[in-house]
């Protein structure tokens, strides 16, 4: 699991205020991201097909199912700090993965949930 973020880490973890802390708090239902790496820096033919890779997905983006967040009935109120309820982390204690990349509880990042690395 990459627990850097920024340049050099994981792009999940980078993404995860934006789409969390903003597009979703904000009632928005979030995609997985399409990135891609070095346009101004790949020859034309290159970003073309990342064009044509951008059409293709937007023909089907109705179907996709969006990003799972936890929901904020999972985590303590102001006073709690926003951390996760006991009951909720026991919950989640034995699943294999974390339960979305801002709420990792060290655990390997979901493998259904935003960039696939």
């Amino acid at each position: 699991m990459t627990t850097t973020s920024g340049l050099n880490g994981d792009i999940n973890v980078s993404l995860w205020p934006l789409q969390n802390g903003i597009l979703n708090f904000c009632g928005f239902k979030v995609l997985e991201p399409q990135i891609s790496y070095g346009v101004a820096h790949v020859p034309q033919e290159a970003r073309v097909e990342i064009l044509k890779s951008w059409e293709k997905r937007l023909e089907t983006i109705w179907d996709e199912k969006p990003i799972k967040f936890l929901p904020l009935q999972d985590f303590e109120g102001f006073s709690g700090g926003f951390s996760l309820k006991k009951e909720v982390e026991e919950s989640l204690r034995e699943s294999k993965y974390a339960p979305t990349v801002g709420q990792n509880l060290g655990k390997p990042l979901p493998p259904d949930s935003q960039v696939k690395a």
